[in-house]
């Protein structure tokens, strides 16, 4: 009988998608409930040429947020295929506090630069889910993912922020560096896993942030926070 140090390294992968675009407030800036919005026009656009992408793939698991946005993204990247899939809330998007609440002068930075405060002591998603509490809900999905022999290609359709840590997990930088992993709408990401028995022995990222319908990333320039700092504060990055 082999030793653990001598059972063969099996590889498996799993595809990561962020959904599609949508809005998160109204033309005047009041907030709409993150839990409800749907995908706007751009983001089913975004997720059938993502979709298009995907079609030649299988999947044996297939894990996605129980948002509507993000099972809107599944259901149009499945298209005509049946396939059945988990409806996970623990890969719901880190949930941030009421932004009203923060001070206008110190909005810009707060908003904008949101990631770069991740890793540290007690550090929360604007006011909001702390940074610590977020990445272990997330990981432990994962890594019950991972527990699970009988699969070799997984999807998991999620948001930004869930993307970030396991792409963080992945490179093995943690929270201190998910800024760096910028997660643009209907993005796809390819993880390889090798695993010896039950344990992970290394982990290769293959595809970053991939935008079908701008592999060229021409028409996006800003970042995912930028973006949400713009909604808020429309004329905000006019400037």
């Amino acid at each position: 009988m082999n030793s653990r140090s001598e059972m063969p390294v099996r590889r498996r992968r799993c595809y990561l998608v962020r959904h599609g675009h949508v809005d998160y407030f109204h033309a005047d800036g009041r907030p709409l409930d993150p839990r409800l919005v749907p995908l706007s026009r751009t983001g089913e656009q975004q997720v059938q040429a993502l979709g298009q992408v995907l079609q030649p793939l299988s999947f044996d698991r297939v894990l996605c947020s129980d948002y509507p946005r993000a099972q809107q993204t599944l259901e149009l990247i499945l298209s005509d295929r049946q396939a059945a899939f988990e409806a996970t809330p623990q890969l719901r998007e880190i949930r941030a506090g009421r932004l009203r609440e923060l001070p206008a002068e110190t909005l810009f930075e707060a908003v904008t630069g949101a990631y770069r405060f991740a890793a540290l002591p007690d550090a929360t998603f604007l006011g909001g889910e702390r940074w610590d509490a977020f990445e272990r809900r997330v990981l432990r999905v994962f890594f019950d993912l991972l527990a699970d022999p009988e699969w070799t290609s997984a999807l998991i359709v999620s948001h930004d922020a869930v993307n970030r840590v396991l792409l963080a997990w992945a490179s093995g930088s943690g929270l201190a560096e998910i800024a760096a992993f910028e997660q643009d709408t209907a993005c796809l990401n390819v993880l390889d896993i090798d695993m010896r028995g039950s344990q992970v022995t290394d982990a290769i990222i293959r595809t970053l942030n991939y935008t079908p319908y701008d592999p060229h990333k021409s028409a996006i320039h800003n970042t995912v926070l930028e973006n949400l700092f713009s909604a808020i504060k429309p004329d905000g990055l006019k400037a």
